[in-house]
C-alpha cells in the first residue's frame, strides 16, 4: 500500500505542477483541490480521498522528528522534494480527528528583483552595508518569492556572507559569489532570539529572518544592525505604514519610544505586496514601496504612522511607489482589469475618480 499511495501522490502532485496552482489541499472525503489563480479546483477526474492513504504519505514526507511533532502537537509543517526537484512547503494537521494537508509549491526559479516590479532606488539598497528590510503582505502574496529574488541578488552581486533563519526552510539556494548557510528553527536552532544571539559573534554579512514575532527577536535584530549587518524581515501587513505600525507593537509600552528611533534610524525599506489576476490568466504583483527619507523617519519617531503613506505618494521621484499607485499602472496599461484593481485599492474613490479616462 506504501508504494501505491506513493505513485497516487506523485500523479496528483503532476497535476498540480501542470496547472501551474500554488496549493493543493487533500483531507478525507473529498477529491483533491487546487488553488490556480486564487481561486479553487476540484480534481474530478481523481479518486474521494480516504483516510489510510493520508495515514500513509505523512510517513512518505515527514521525518521521524515531523512525526513525533505531528503526534505531540496535533500539526506540523515540513519541506519536501519530489522528483524532478519539485519542492513544496507541507503544512499537517488534524481536522474531524482525521489529517489534512495542504502543499504550497516552491517554484525553482528566482526571479530578478526588478522582474517583480522592485524600483532600482530600492534594489540599490541591498548594498547597504547595514539596514533592517521588510517584506510585508497577507496570505499567498509572494513574500517568500520576493525575500529569495533579494537573497538571490546580493548572491550573485556581491561577496558576502549569507545566513537565513527560517521555520521551515523553503528555498535551497545555490552559492555563488557569496557563501550560504540556511538554519531551520527547531532543526538547527532553538528559537529565533537564540540564532541570533550566535550571529553576535560571527562573521555574517546579510541576514535573513522568516518572522519576528516577540520584542527578544526584534531588540537582537536592531543589535546586528547596529553593528553593522543586513537583515531581511517579513511580517504580516497591508501596507507599510501597518509594517512598521505592527513592529512597533512588539515593544512594552516603556520601550516603544526607543524602539520608534531605532527602527526609524536603521529601516532600509519597506515592501509591501499583493497578488492581482492578470488579465488573460495568471496574477501579477503589486508592489507598494517605502525607501527611508527625513520625512519618513520623523513620522516613525513621532509614531504617526498613518501619515507614511502621503510621504510614499509624493516621493517618487526617490523611487517610492503607494500600492494604489502601482495599481493605476497597471490598469493604464492594460495588464490588469480595472475591477479587479478597484477591489484591492486602498483609497476607492479617488482610484475610480484617477482611472476615469482609461479603465475597461
Amino acid at each position: 500500500m506504501p508504494a501505491q499511495s506513493n505513485l497516487a501522490l506523485k500523479k496528483i502532485i503532476n497535476h498540480v505542477v501542470k496547472s501551474g496552482a500554488s496549493r493543493l489541499h487533500l483531507e478525507a472525503g473529498s477529491k483533491p483541490v487546487l488553488r490556480v489563480d486564487q481561486k479553487l479546483v476540484i480534481l474530478e477526474n481523481e479518486q474521494v480521498v480516504e483516510k489510510d492513504f493520508l495515514d500513509e504519505i505523512s510517513n512518505i514526507i515527514l521525518s521521524k522528528e515531523k512525526l513525533a511533532e505531528l503526534t505531540a502537537k496535533r500539526r506540523a509543517m515540513s519541506t519536501y522534494t519530489f522528483e524532478g526537484n519539485i519542492r513544496f512547503k507541507v503544512h499537517v494537521y488534524y481536522q474531524k480527528d482525521n489529517l489534512s494537508y495542504v502543499f504550497t509549491y516552491i517554484p525553482s526559479v528566482i526571479s530578478d528583483p526588478a522582474s517583480i516590479g522592485l524600483t532600482q532606488e530600492l534594489i540599490d539598497q541591498l548594498g547597504n552595508k547595514n539596514g533592517l528590510m521588510i517584506i510585508a503582505g497577507y496570505h499567498s502574496s509572494g513574500k517568500t518569492t520576493t525575500v529569495l529574488s533579494l537573497l538571490n541578488h546580493i548572491n550573485n552581486t556581491q561577496s558576502k556572507y549569507i545566513l537565513t533563519i527560517e521555520k521551515p526552510i523553503e528555498y535551497i539556494i545555490t552559492p555563488a559569489k557569496s557563501i550560504i548557510e540556511q538554519r531551520e528553527v527547531g532543526r538547527d536552532t532553538n528559537s529565533f532570539s537564540a540564532a541570533l544571539e550566535f550571529c553576535k559573534d560571527s562573521d555574517v554579512d546579510v541576514i535573513f529572518l522568516s518572522q519576528i514575532s516577540d520584542y527578544a527577536t526584534l531588540e537582537n535584530t536592531f543589535d546586528l544592525v547596529s553593528s553593522g549587518r543586513f537583515v531581511i524581515t517579513v511580517i504580516e501587513a497591508d501596507s507599510a505604514a501597518d509594517a512598521v505600525a505592527k513592529l512597533i507593537e512588539l515593544a512594552p509600552d516603556s520601550e516603544a519610544d526607543k524602539t520608534r528611533h531605532a527602527l526609524a534610524e536603521l529601516l532600509a525599506g519597506v515592501v509591501v505586496q499583493q497578488l492581482v489576476p492578470r488579465r488573460g490568466g495568471g496574477q501579477i504583483t503589486v508592489t507598494e514601496i517605502l525607501i527611508p527619507n527625513s520625512a519618513s523617519a520623523s513620522l516613525i519617531k513621532e509614531g504617526r504612522y498613518s501619515q507614511i503613506t502621503s510621504v510614499i505618494q509624493t516621493s517618487r521621484a526617490e523611487g517610492m511607489r503607494s500600492l494604489d499607485q502601482a495599481l493605476l499602472e497597471l490598469v493604464k496599461t492594460d495588464e490588469v482589469n480595472y475591477k479587479d484593481a478597484l477591489e484591492i485599492a486602498v483609497d476607492k474613490i479617488n482610484f475610480k475618480n484617477a482611472t476615469q479616462k482609461f479603465k475597461r
